[in-house]
C-alpha cells in the first residue's frame, strides 16, 4: 500500500501570481524525476467544447498559463492538446476557451488530439484507442476541471483522460458502453494504459461547477486548487469535499484498488481533512442505479416500469444541430419545423447531447417516480 499526498490551496480568484506560486509549490513537493528528465511535455486540459472560461466548463486559461510559465522556465518544450467532444469546430474551441491566446503569447503548440492518428491497446480485454500525440511527448500534465457529471456523478482527473481518445471515437464508445458500469470499466482501462506517462495532475476548482454538469450545471466559486501525482487519490479527495461518498462515483473504488491505495492513507493538508464545500448541489447527478436497492424484490419490476428518464430538446434550442450530429446511435433527428427531436425508443441515455449542447437546451425529462429518487 502507498500513502499518496494531495496538495490543496485556497485561491479565490484567477490571479496569475497566486496560481503560479501554487504550481511551483505543488511541483516542488512532488519532486517528479520524470518531469525533470523529460524534454517535451503535453498539458492535457479539459476542453469539452467552445465554452468561455466564466462558464466553468473547461480548464481556465490562467491555470494553464501558470503551468506553461513554470515549464518554459524549466526549458521544456510545451504542447497543449485535447480532443473536444462531438463535432464541434476545434479552432473555435481553442479561441473561445482562451487557449489560442496563450499560443500567441507563449512559444507553445496547441494540438488537436483527433488528427494525429492513434494506437489501439487492450487492458483486461477492453480495447482503447489513444491519440498518437500521447506517445509523441515524454510526459503528460493532466489539468482537469472540478465539476459534477451526469453519467459518472463526478468528473475530475481520471475522467479528464477521456480526451486522449480521438474525436468521434468517444461518441462510438458511448454507444458501446452506454451504462455507468461499462463506461466506468472503459475509463479504468484507459487509466491503466496511460498512467505510467502522467507526471502530475491538477484540478482547477477556483471556479467549479455543481448541478447538472459537466456543461449544463451552475458555476460556483469553490475557491480550490488541487494537485497530486496520484490521480485516484486526487479524485477521491476532491469528490469527498464535494459531498460524494466512495460508492457514488462508479470508477472510484476500482481506481484506488488498482493503485493499491487505502482512502484512509491519503495525505491531505490538515485544514482540509474534514472539509466540505458548503451548499454544493450534487443531488441531480447522484446515481439513480441505487434507487432500487431498498425496493422489495416483488415490487421491483413494477417500480422499474414506472421509473424512466430521457433527454428532451427544450424551447431554448437554437437549431445548431450539435445534438443530432453527436448522438452515437442516431436517436436525435430533425422534425418540422426544423427542430431536433429525441427518439425515446432509440435513446441509450448516454447524455452526450446534454453534455455537448452549447446552449444548455437539453433537459432531462423524468417520470414521477424518477423525480422522487432523482431530485
Amino acid at each position: 500500500m502507498i500513502n499518496p499526498a494531495v496538495q490543496i490551496r485556497r485561491i479565490e480568484s484567477y490571479d496569475l501570481p497566486a496560481v503560479e506560486e501554487a504550481v511551483r509549490s505543488f511541483f516542488k513537493y512532488a519532486k517528479s524525476g520524470k518531469l525533470n528528465r523529460c524534454k517535451r511535455v503535453l498539458i492535457k486540459p479539459n476542453a469539452l467544447g467552445a465554452y468561455p472560461p466564466e462558464r466553468a466548463v473547461t480548464t481556465h486559461p490562467i491555470v494553464l498559463e501558470a503551468i506553461i510559465r513554470y515549464l518554459l522556465d524549466k526549458k521544456k518544450e510545451v504542447w497543449i492538446g485535447d480532443s473536444p467532444g462531438g463535432t464541434v469546430n476545434v479552432d473555435k474551441v481553442w479561441q473561445t476557451c482562451g487557449f489560442a491566446d496563450l499560443a500567441e503569447r507563449y512559444p507553445i503548440k496547441v494540438v488537436n488530439l483527433s488528427t494525429e492518428g492513434f494506437r489501439e491497446l487492450k487492458y483486461n480485454g477492453i480495447p482503447v484507442k489513444i491519440s498518437e500525440v500521447f506517445w509523441q511527448c515524454s510526459t503528460i500534465i493532466n489539468v482537469a476541471k472540478y465539476k459534477t457529471h451526469s453519467l459518472t456523478a463526478f468528473t475530475g482527473a481520471l475522467k479528464n483522460l477521456y480526451g486522449l481518445v480521438p474525436g468521434m471515437v468517444k461518441t462510438e464508445y458511448h454507444r458501446q458502453y452506454p451504462d455507468t458500469k461499462s463506461f466506468s470499466e472503459l475509463l479504468l482501462a484507459l487509466y491503466a494504459l496511460t498512467k505510467s506517462r502522467i507526471s502530475y495532475s491538477f484540478i482547477d476548482g477556483i471556479i467549479g461547477m455543481d448541478g447538472a454538469g459537466p456543461a449544463a450545471g451552475t458555476p460556483r466559486p469553490f475557491g480550490l486548487f488541487l494537485g497530486s501525482t496520484s490521480i485516484p487519490a486526487l479524485d477521491f479527495t476532491a469528490a469527498r469535499m464535494m459531498g460524494f461518498n466512495l460508492k457514488d462515483v462508479p470508477y472510484m473504488s476500482a481506481a484506488l484498488q488498482q493503485d493499491g491505495i487505502l482512502p484512509s492513507r491519503i495525505i491531505v493538508p490538515t485544514s482540509f481533512k474534514h472539509y466540505r464545500i458548503p451548499k454544493v448541489e450534487i443531488s441531480v447527478v447522484k446515481r439513480s442505479k441505487d434507487s432500487l436497492r431498498y425496493v422489495p424484490a416483488i415490487a421491483k419490476h413494477a417500480f422499474s416500469a414506472l421509473f424512466s428518464f430521457h433527454p428532451e430538446v427544450s424551447i431554448r434550442c437554437k437549431n445548431c444541430g450539435v445534438c443530432v450530429k453527436s448522438c452515437p446511435v442516431g436517436a436525435i433527428s430533425w422534425e418540422t419545423p426544423n427542430k431536433p427531436f429525441v427518439l425515446k425508443n432509440k435513446c441509450i441515455k448516454c447524455m452526450c447531447c446534454h453534455e455537448l449542447c452549447p446552449y444548455q437546451a437539453i433537459d432531462i425529462h423524468k417520470s414521477f417516480v424518477a423525480r422522487m429518487v432523482m431530485p
